[in-house]
């Protein structure tokens, strides 16, 4: 039994026998009174089965007095737990929007300020150039845009997958192509160690690639240059698919592990130093769990993060060469 309820418990016997022997004291009591003090009646008084007949009734009374004042106090506790929840929630949010108007000002201002050099004609010589920033600024913006959305689809519960047979390893090697460019500006390798014939799924494709290039963008986020990220992928004894991305960077603490999965919440290390809005992980751990899947962690500070992405095994589509030779 947990330690609350033997508390809960205790305090209900403790509380019911008092109030079970003041009940009956008083019975007793007036009894005596009204037939000894007042009716002189000796031989009527019957102290045992006064007793008796108030046991009866007080008992229950007793109890059900206790039961209600104790109920009561825990309707209050628990409500007084949720007030708390309620109040942190939204001070995370309050946060978390707050950080949100720097980053979306960030590349806002950009395409403003560049799109405003291109109308002037001393600026001509450079409007590839800026053309070019505003176009890198625009797609940051539509990645704050687009995770905030998916975000929200997840809250709302609307979160529809479109399933079909989808081959992992050229998947796997398309994320690592794109995210490549930015891997070789941050000077980093890239290694991809997918096992061989790794089978196909039936998954989301869209919602699957998200889960890659989110985990591989985070990756490149938080290495430091000359590092490597390696992107690795094997079907289990289990028969669950277990991909996993590893990278060198910074790491996370113990005590701020739980809270990168979780939306609106950003560790010491994430604020600031890093652009973005915090939701690559929650909405990866919400996509996969909509796969029926998990994401676990193992991280230390100053020597990387591993992140692991497990699908089950009722997702595994059999190669035509696997059924045959079963």
């Amino acid at each position: 039994m947990f330690p609350r309820a033997q508390a809960v418990l205790k305090d209900k016997l403790v509380n019911t026998l008092k109030w079970f022997a003041i009940c009956v004291a008083s019975a007793m009591l007036l009894d005596y009174f009204v037939t000894v003090g007042v009716l002189h009646n000796y031989a009527g008084y019957t102290p045992l089965q006064t007793f008796l007949i108030a046991s009866m009734v007080t008992l229950p009374a007793a109890y059900a007095l206790v039961s209600g004042r104790i109920n009561l106090r825990q309707a209050h506790d628990e409500l007084a737990e949720a007030r708390d929840a309620a109040i942190r929630a939204n001070l995370s949010r309050t946060m978390f929007f707050a950080s949100m108007s720097h980053e979306l000002r960030t590349p806002l201002n950009a395409i403003l300020g560049f799109a405003e050099m291109q109308q002037h004609e001393i600026f001509a010589a450079k409007r590839v150039e800026y053309a070019k920033l505003i176009h890198a600024s625009g797609e940051h913006l539509l990645a704050l845009v687009n995770d905030l959305l998916e975000i929200s689809r997840m809250d709302a519960g609307k979160l529809d997958l479109v399933e079909e047979r989808i081959a992992l390893a050229p998947l796997i090697a398309e994320c690592i192509e794109m995210i490549r460019p930015r891997a070789t500006a941050a000077r980093l390798r890239l290694v991809s160690k997918i096992a061989p014939q790794l089978p196909d799924v039936m998954a989301d494709r869209r919602a699957l690639r998200q889960v890659l290039l989110n985990l591989l963008s985070n990756a490149v986020k938080f290495s430091e240059s000359g590092g490597c990220i390696e992107v690795s992928g094997q079907r289990m004894a289990s028969g669950q698919i277990a991909l996993r991305v590893r990278d060198e960077g910074v790491g996370i603490a113990d005590d701020e592990q739980a809270l990168v999965f979780q939306p609106f919440k950003q560790t010491k290390s994430s604020k600031r130093s890093h652009e973005g809005t915090g939701l690559g992980l929650p909405i990866v751990k919400g996509l996969v769990e909509a796969h029926g899947g998990r994401v676990s962690l193992q991280s230390e500070l100053g020597r990387g993060t591993s992140v692991f992405v497990f699908l089950p095994a009722g997702r595994v589509c059999e190669n035509e060469g696997e059924r045959e030779a079963a």
